[in-house]
């Protein structure tokens, strides 16, 4: 078979070196037929059907093929009918006895001819961001985590922020916009989402949808606009379904290695503005200088900042503690079997009553965890001494060098009496307050004072009084000197007192 470096010599050999089709069909052996091919054209025609083709095996199984194809398109994925399927159908239903390859490529041959057809859309500066979620693995602390990637793009600069989370929580989802719209200057005036269930509760017919209260009071804080993708349609927000493909690929290929998830996202964030020096896709301008273009018209970051949380109304139980999450986390036992509010955000938690926030505690994805504050249950103590050997807020607890190093001296130096008297030094937290009382143990345990009485004459020492000026109130003759000059007849007179003397 000829190709294009054939053609080449031919068309040489005749067209500049003036040789005869003859001669060159004699010297390179080529017939006739090619060589007029080879002159009539640069490169060697491509075939052509000149009737389309033909499945004389299934001519009378297309319309029930077709049929199973069109019915295919109103039930799950996973149970249409695949080429085995339908050949085995027509086998075993319709008497079929031909070949399974005629009817796998009447199938393709089908399938390509309805394939949907797209067109690229465009946007101009500050109209539209898109955003989407992704799942990334990485090491911390030697030991390998899934987390989850909140990804949001902007479809004209094409500036694109990210942000590693423990979970796709509402929390989660509300805080990953507000971090991009302060990365980015502003906020964009409508936003692109697939129907994810921190938005939408219920997908209706077309664009009909039942969205989340709390995204919507979210919405009407920034009052930004929003789409929502068709179901099973990624492609109408397809700049970020290719951003989490980028963030994996970029970010996470190979893992990184880190202390936590803090470190992690600081990393990523160096990576997002050194990805702005990039230049915007299909455009010879720097993302930088396109998002320059964009803050000019965004809207504007609204103050005060929106609170990132979910609120939920609960009840102090009998433990001092209220569930959220799966979790227990405590609260001070003066509010047991209070109603109360439970703020959770994204790393920690707050319990308010009467609008007062009487607890925070470090946020845990984890379940069935206790999240207690010893120092909530100190009172206590004073009638349940056995609580701090087996109360669970207390058993274990790290009180830090100081307070663990006086609690072992009193336990070696008094026996039993030296729970008692830790006990004592626990609720001269609540009387004197915890700064005062750390820095009265700090002072005891320096001077190798370990006793609760010790750190009692601490607490309750109070420093003489140093007055700026010298009162010399009793002293009028000094008084009235002002200057410190004295004359100089005073000396006279002390040697005349000497000479008597």
């Amino acid at each position: 078979m000829y190709g294009v470096e054939d053609y080449e010599l031919i068309r040489r050999a005749i067209l500049i070196e003036k040789k005869s089709k003859r001669s060159v069909s004699r010297e390179y052996g080529y017939c006739h037929e090619t060589i007029q091919k080879a002159l009539n054209f640069v490169d060697k025609p491509e075939y052509k059907r000149s009737k389309p083709i033909v499945h004389p095996a299934i001519e009378g199984f297309k319309s029930i093929i077709d049929k199973w194809l069109e019915d295919d398109k109103s039930v799950p994925r996973k149970q249409r009918h695949t080429g085995t399927r339908v050949f085995e159908r027509l086998r075993d239903e319709y008497g079929y006895t031909r070949s399974y390859d005629a009817v796998q490529n009447y199938i393709r041959i089908k399938k390509a001819s309805q394939e949907e057809v797209f067109v690229p859309l465009e946007f101009d500066a500050g109209e539209e961001a898109q955003v989407d979620w992704g799942e990334i693995s990485y090491i911390e602390n030697g030991g390998q985590r899934k987390a989850k990637i909140f990804c949001m793009r902007l479809c004209y600069s094409r500036a694109s922020f990210f942000y590693v989370y423990p979970s796709e929580k509402q929390e989660c989802f509300i805080e990953g916009h507000i971090r991009a719209f302060e990365f980015f200057g502003g906020v964009p005036k409508q936003i692109a989402y697939d129907n994810l269930k921190t938005a939408v509760i219920w997908v209706g017919k077309g664009r009909e949808r039942m969205l989340n209260k709390e995204f919507i009071r979210f919405r009407s804080h920034y009052l930004f606009e929003t789409r929502f993708c068709n179901v099973a349609r990624g492609n109408e927000k397809g700049q970020v379904e290719n951003l989490v493909k980028f963030a994996q690929r970029h970010f996470f290929t190979p893992m990184p290695c880190v202390m936590n998830m803090d470190d992690l996202n600081k990393n990523i964030e160096s990576a997002c503005f050194k990805y702005l020096e990039n230049k915007a896709a299909r455009s010879n301008e720097i993302q930088k200088d396109r998002l320059e273009e964009e803050r000019k018209l965004f809207l504007p970051l609204r103050l005060p900042r929106y609170l990132a949380c979910v609120e939920k109304q609960s009840k102090v139980n009998k433990y001092s503690m209220i569930r959220y999450g799966n979790n227990d986390y405590s609260v001070p036992i003066k509010w047991a079997h209070q109603e109360c509010c439970i703020r959770a955000f994204v790393n920690h938690i707050e319990i308010l009553i009467e609008d007062q926030v009487v607890a925070k505690h470090k946020r845990s994805f984890d379940s069935n965890q206790y999240i207690l504050d010893p120092y909530h249950y100190i009172y206590l103590l004073k009638k349940k001494p056995g609580l701090i050997k087996n109360g669970v807020p207390f058993k274990n607890y790290d009180w830090g060098s100081d307070l663990n190093k006086m609690k072992n001296q009193l336990e070696y130096r008094y026996a039993e009496d030296g729970t008692k008297r830790f006990i004592n030094i626990l609720l001269m937290f609540k009387k004197y307050g915890y700064i005062k009382t750390r820095k009265a143990i700090r002072i005891c345990v320096k001077r190798s004072s370990f006793n609760d009485e010790a750190v009692k004459n601490v607490l309750e020492y109070e420093a003489p009084k140093q007055s700026k000026f010298l009162d010399l109130s009793h002293r009028p003759d000094l008084e009235n000197v002002s200057k410190g000059v004295r004359p100089i007849n005073i000396y006279d007179q002390l040697l005349n007192n000497e000479r008597r003397v």
